[in-house]
């Protein structure tokens, strides 16, 4: 799943199927992982990274802070009261760490059949925001704990990868590449407000909610829906001259490269008059005459210098372990 955005990448076919270490990257290791019928997690680090649960290998929830969980989704759409959500969590037979979906079945806060589509909408929609970035390294857990809130028996690892690369390619052909998309950040266009009569009820809550410093991930968060729905309407609300999109804004910090400080006093390490060179001489020579002779670099110094990573090395990179 933290391949190329839309599937491209498909490294994972080169992988030995027995061996998670061999994995190059996410979607392998998934699926090395759902012929081992392998029980934990895999811990993604990128930004903004998240965890994904596995049972048996099939994958029953992601956690990301870039889309919104099925309790945001369940709390911020109103299908569940604040109250009765609390009251579940108290309920819960094993700490924090029991089946919260099952006390809200059996509470009677939520149809089960609802649930479970909930849950499935919040793992495609974290799924699919987990290739909007560009990944990093993982580990995988063999002894974490499990989801509160899962689907199960779970999604096999294919029909995920099928269904993130389908939207991904959706976006993209409506002309709004979802990775520049998810980097915008929306407001009302001028004339929206004169337009708002014959549209739909969940482009007047986006136009309300959009503020200028809100992304599509925000706008999920605060309407309790997934981020790609919100974009998907983002985008049609843009063919209908409803909105207006703000650029990033830029990096903190200012520019990479700025003015230099000469620092105060020698450089480290002179102690007395520096070299100084005689015209038709190649070396410069010291303060007795002599001609100075450059040391010769041996050791690790002297080695070559290591290559600098570049954004394609990223699919053999990995801090994969696993426990015992």
């Amino acid at each position: 799943m933290t391949g190329a955005p839309g599937g491209a990448d498909r490294s994972w076919r080169s992988a030995d199927p027995s061996d998670p270490s061999a994995a190059r990257n996410v979607p392998a290791l998934l699926l090395t992982l759902r012929k081992a019928e392998f029980t934990g997690s895999i811990v993604v680090a990128s930004t903004p990274g998240g965890t994904i649960h596995l049972e048996r290998g099939l994958i029953t929830a992601i956690e990301t802070p870039g889309a919104p969980a099925v309790g945001t989704l369940l709390l911020r759409s109103g299908r569940i009261a604040e109250a009765d959500w609390t009251a579940a969590v108290a309920d819960l037979p094993s700490g924090a760490h029991g089946d919260l979906g099952a006390v809200l079945v059996a509470r009677g806060t939520i149809g089960a059949a609802e649930l479970e589509t909930v849950c499935a909408s919040a793992l495609f929609d974290a799924a699919f925001a987990l290739v909007l970035s560009r990944p990093g390294g993982w580990q995988v857990a063999e002894a974490d704990a499990p989801a509160r809130i899962a689907l199960r028996p779970g999604i096999e690892p294919r029909r995920l990868f099928e269904e993130t690369a389908r939207r991904v390619s959706l976006l993209t052909r409506l002309g709004s590449p979802p990775g520049a998309l998810a980097r915008v950040r929306i407001r009302p266009a001028g004339q929206a407000g004169a337009a708002t009569a014959g549209i739909p009820a969940r482009y007047r809550e986006l136009l309300a909610a959009a503020t200028g410093r809100r992304t599509a991930r925000d706008l999920g968060f605060a309407l309790g829906r997934g981020v790609f729905a919100v974009m998907l309407d983002l985008v049609r609300m843009d063919a209908r001259h409803l909105l207006h999109r703000e650029p990033a804004p830029a990096a903190p910090g200012g520019p990479a490269i700025g003015l230099r400080t000469p620092p105060a006093g020698p450089p480290p390490g002179v102690t007395g008059p520096l070299p100084r060179r005689i015209p038709g001489r190649r070396a410069p020579v010291g303060a007795d005459g002599t001609p100075e002779r450059r040391a010769e670099r041996t050791g690790p110094s002297a080695q070559a210098a290591p290559p600098v990573p570049t954004e394609s090395t990223w699919q053999t990179e990995k801090t994969e372990k696993s426990a015992p």
